[in-house]
C-alpha cells in the first residue's frame, strides 16, 4: 500500500518518504501513458505529495511544469489528505533512451521553461512561486524552486521505474530538509548517507515498500517519526461539478450542446467521462438551480 511518512531529527534534519507505486500505475492506467511519460508525471505527483509538508495548516500544493519539451506542460495537484491527481499535456511520447534501460525525462519535459508551485489552505491567500527549470528531471528542478524560491536547502530524490510492457514497477522518493541550525558535520554526514544509497529506483526494487530507508538516509541521527498516511490517487471531479460548469455556460453555447442526443465530458486530471442526455440537460437549462 502506498505512503507518505515523515520524520524530524535532533540534529534539524526533516525527512519525507513516499512510496506511489499503485498510485503512479493508477494514473498510468486512467491516461494511457507512455513510459517516459509515467517517468515524468509519476515523479511530479511524488514531488507534490513531499511538498505537502507543512500538513498542520492542511496544505495544498498544485505543480505546473512546462519546459516546452514534447511532453508538454505536467500539471499536479496534491491534496492535504495525502492524495493527488495529475495528467500530462501529451501523454503518448517516446524518446531515445539517455542510456541502457534509462528513460530520458529531461529530453521529453524540455529546460525551456518554468517549474511554478501553488500553496493553497483554507485559512490563508493562495502564494504562487516560480524557478526556472534546470534539467528537466523533475527532482532537481523541485529541488532547485525550493532553495531559490522558499530558501529551503533541500535534497530530492524522484524514481519511477517502468517495465518494457509500461507497467510501473516501483515508484519512490524522498525530500531532505536542512533547518537553519543545522550544522556542517550532521549535512556532510546526510550527503554522504545520500551518496551511498544510489538512485532510489534501484534501491526500491529490492526494498518493494521502502524498508530500511530513513536508517540509510538518517544514519546515526536521532529520528522521530512524526506523520505516517495512506497515499492514493483521487480526484475532485464529479457529475454534479460538470452539472454547475454547463450551467454557467452562455445560451448560445447551452443551445448549441442541446443539439447532440448525449454529452460527453472529460475530467483532464483523472480521464474521468461523463455523459449527459440531452433530455437531462434540457430540463437542467430550463430550470436552472444550482448543484451541490
Amino acid at each position: 500500500m502506498d505512503f507518505i511518512k515523515r520524520y524530524t531529527t535532533d540534529e534539524g534534519i526533516r525527512l519525507a518518504i513516499a512510496v506511489t507505486t499503485d498510485t503512479v500505475e493508477e494514473a498510468r492506467l486512467r491516461h494511457d501513458l507512455w513510459p517516459v511519460a509515467t517517468a515524468a508525471l509519476g515523479r511530479t505527483m511524488m514531488g507534490g505529495l513531499l511538498l505537502t509538508s507543512d500538513f498542520k495548516n492542511q496544505e495544498n500544493v498544485s505543480i505546473r511544469i512546462n519546459g516546452r519539451g514534447p511532453l508538454g506542460a505536467i500539471h499536479v495537484d496534491a491534496f492535504s489528505d495525502n492524495t493527488v491527481r495529475g495528467y500530462v499535456d501529451n501523454p503518448h511520447v517516446d524518446v531515445p533512451l539517455k542510456r541502457a534501460g534509462k528513460l530520458d525525462v529531461g529530453a521529453a519535459v524540455g529546460i525551456d521553461g518554468t517549474v511554478q508551485v501553488t500553496r493553497f489552505t483554507k485559512l490563508r491567500q493562495d502564494y504562487t512561486s516560480q524557478s526556472p527549470l534546470q534539467s528537466g528531471e523533475i527532482a532537481e528542478d523541485l529541488a532547485y524552486y525550493l532553495y531559490t524560491s522558499e530558501q529551503v536547502p533541500s535534497t530530492i530524490s524522484l524514481g519511477v521505474l517502468v517495465d518494457p510492457d509500461y507497467h510501473t514497477i516501483v515508484a519512490g522518493g524522498f525530500l531532505l530538509s536542512a533547518l537553519p541550525d543545522c550544522s556542517d558535520d550532521v549535512l556532510a554526514e546526510i550527503e554522504h548517507n545520500v551518496n551511498q544509497l544510489g538512485p532510489i529506483t534501484a534501491y526500491l526494487k529490492d526494498n518493494p515498500n521502502g524498508e530500511g530507508l530513513k536508517e540509510r538516509l538518517l544514519g546515526t541521527l536521532n529520528s522521530h517519526e512524526v506523520f505516517s498516511h495512506d497515499v492514493h490517487f483521487q480526484c475532485t471531479c464529479s457529475r454534479d461539478r460538470f452539472l454547475n460548469a454547463l450551467l454557467s455556460l452562455r445560451q448560445e453555447d447551452k443551445d448549441e450542446i442541446l443539439q447532440d442526443k448525449v454529452t460527453e465530458l472529460v475530467c483532464h486530471y483523472c480521464n474521468e467521462k461523463y455523459h449527459y442526455s440531452q433530455e437531462e440537460l434540457k430540463a437542467l437549462f430550463e430550470k436552472p438551480t444550482h448543484i451541490q
